[in-house]
């Protein structure tokens, strides 16, 4: 008797549901692209219990006939292609003729299209078509999933409660919202909106209905391109941060994608500007010719496989990199009030806007701090002056120094109100502008040490001596191999502290043993940051009013005086209306 035998289309459409089929928000994601490629440009979700109760999705798009109509629920059943050759270049979101048998092979389906000739209705209850007739719709399609896994009880396990459902729904309907502002969606949670966008193509009035406004007035939209590549979305500046990267939407010709190394692309482009522990808030559109792409890796299509790749990853860090540049601005603190403009998942759940805070600012985290004022100031007591010191003009308005908090912070105060400015991070940044001005000029004077620096390292650095020298003589610095397991420096530029010296190698060395293969931009950029961080006062170590009066005239010269190179802010502002407004005056 033969062992091997070929699956029933019901068991096969069950095994592909478990690919598909994994959570209500699977499903929703599977309906809505089905809608985008009939060209709809409005289209409804409705969800009970999550979308465990019920998941209702409506469109006004083509609509299909009563033999397509039912032909759409047999497996690999597609009007998306037609041969290899439109499996090379996918344009459309669905392709494989697989999600709507799937769907139904787990649930109790109701469906209603019209053409726009007649209308037609389906039922099918896992699996087993129990009605087909004539009815009447306005053209367009309308599917309606209940009984989710009722005939499947193992798959119950693996869903969470009804907020955790309903909030991951949240989310998807979202992000097709803007990754596609030309359609309106509506998603409706126990028949209450949920969300809502309108398809005006304004990716920004989308992103303030997911954010809200305090994040949208601080935002940018970019584009850039090159031959293979157009990328375009809205960015977030690096004031408004999360702490993982599901914040950051990517799309490939409207499509929702997860990959890895374009969102690390994205960080780099922000690295600068932002903690290293942070992430932004970016929405980004890549088009491409889709015969770059490979969207047939998986069942669920978030995967793809991208030729180029790496032409893709310069072209976003340089575009985030020089707009960020360009639009940092100072961060202001909020004071808490009540808001009501954002979208959240606790509204999802209840279905109506509720009163919330914003917190006040971060609690500032205890960071190393080094010892040295640029130019000529030496460090004395701290003794108030009674004559106000008045800075000149830069970037940052004209400012006057008040005094020294905590031997960490300086006050002043300028026509917009007051700044508390961080006294490492200002001073990490103008020593970081300093040393990168030093570097272009390779005539800089340099001594010899009277006894050679002997720094120890790891045998497999020794062996990557001569890429370590191809940054180090930036920096008119040579490392020599000396033993098995160490390195001779014999001279330094005067330029850099001598005292930093062996501390600014050894960070070098950790780099390089920690990433193999690195970007060279990224590696002499974290090489300056590091000898700026040594080279920079420390906090609890107090400063005279000259001192901070040079620091501050120095901060306000920068070419980027708002983030130290670390990304931390240098300041914050706290503006005269609201103080008024937090006095009642």
């Amino acid at each position: 008797m033969n062992k091997i035998k070929v699956l029933d289309t019901h068991l096969t459409n069950m095994i592909a549901a478990g690919e598909v089929v994994e959570r209500p928000a699977g499903i929703i994601k599977e309906l809505v692209e089905n809608s985008i490629d009939a060209n709809a440009t409005s289209i409804e979700v409705r969800i009970i219990e999550g979308g465990m109760g019920l998941i209702e999705v409506s469109d006004n798009g083509d609509g299909m006939s009563g033999e397509d109509l039912s032909q759409a629920f047999e497996r690999h059943s597609t009007s998306k292609i037609k041969s290899v050759l439109d499996l090379n270049a996918i344009s459309s979101f669905g392709f494989r003729g697989e999600a709507l048998p799937s769907i139904a092979s787990v649930s109790h389906v109701e469906a209603i299209s019209s053409d726009g000739v007649e209308g037609h209705r389906i039922i099918i209850d896992n699996g087993v078509k129990k009605v087909k007739e004539r009815a009447a719709r306005n053209q367009g399609t309308t599917i309606s999933v209940s009984s989710l896994f009722l005939k499947t009880p193992a798959r119950l396990k693996h869903i969470k409660n009804v907020h955790y459902e309903t909030s991951i729904v949240l989310d998807t309907i979202q992000k097709f919202a803007m990754g596609n502002p030309k359609i309106a969606f509506t998603l409706y949670n126990e028949s209450k909106v949920s969300f809502r966008s309108y398809g005006r193509n304004d990716i920004a009035d989308v992103f303030h209905r997911v954010y809200g406004a305090q994040v949208t007035q601080d935002t940018q939209l970019f584009s850039a391109e090159n031959y293979d590549f157009k990328i375009d979305g809205i960015m977030a500046l690096p004031q408004h941060n999360r702490a993982n990267r599901y914040s950051i939407w990517l799309y490939i010709n409207n499509r929702m994608i997860r990959f890895p190394k374009i969102q690390k692309a994205i960080v780099d482009g922000y690295r600068r500007h932002m903690p290293t522990d942070r992430y932004p808030i970016v929405v980004m559109n890549i088009h491409v010719d889709p015969q770059l792409v490979d969207v047939n890796v998986h069942p669920s299509k978030w995967e793809i496989r991208l030729s180029k790749d790496n032409v893709l990853v310069e072209l976003i860090q340089d575009c985030f990199s020089s707009i960020l540049d360009k639009n940092m601005r100072p961060q202001r603190v909020t004071f808490p009030s009540p808001v009501a403009v954002q979208t959240d998942i606790k509204e999802a759940l209840l279905g109506e806007p509720i009163p919330r805070f914003e917190p006040l600012i971060e609690e500032p985290k205890k960071i190393y701090v080094p010892d040295y004022i640029p130019d000529s100031l030496p460090i004395s007591d701290f003794k108030p002056r009674e004559v106000e010191p008045q800075i000149e003009s830069g970037k940052i308005e004209p400012l006057t120094v008040l005094s020294q908090m905590s031997g960490c912070y300086i006050l002043a105060q300028g026509e917009n109100g007051l700044y508390i400015i961080d006294q490492h991070a200002a001073m990490e940044r103008v020593r970081y502008e300093y040393y990168q001005n030093k570097m272009l000029n390779q005539n800089n004077p340099t001594q010899d040490f009277l006894i050679p620096l002997i720094i120890e390292g790891r045998k497999p650095i020794i062996g990557r001596v001569h890429e370590i020298n191809q940054i180090l003589k930036e920096f008119q610095l040579e490392l020599e191999v000396f033993g098995e397991d160490a390195f001779v420096l014999r001279s330094t530029p005067l330029w850099i502290e001598e005292k930093v010296v062996s501390e600014f190698i050894h960070e070098v060395l950790d780099m390089f043993e920690d990433e193999r293969t690195i970007r060279e931009e990224d590696l002499r950029r974290n090489v300056l940051a590091t000898l700026a961080c040594h080279s920079s006062v420390r906090f609890n170590e107090y400063m005279s009013m000259d001192e901070m009066t040079e620091l501050v005239r120095q901060l306000r010269a920068c070419e980027q005086p708002f983030n130290c190179p670390h990304g931390r802010p240098t300041f914050i502002t706290v503006e005269h209306k609201q103080l008024i407004k937090e006095f009642k005056r």
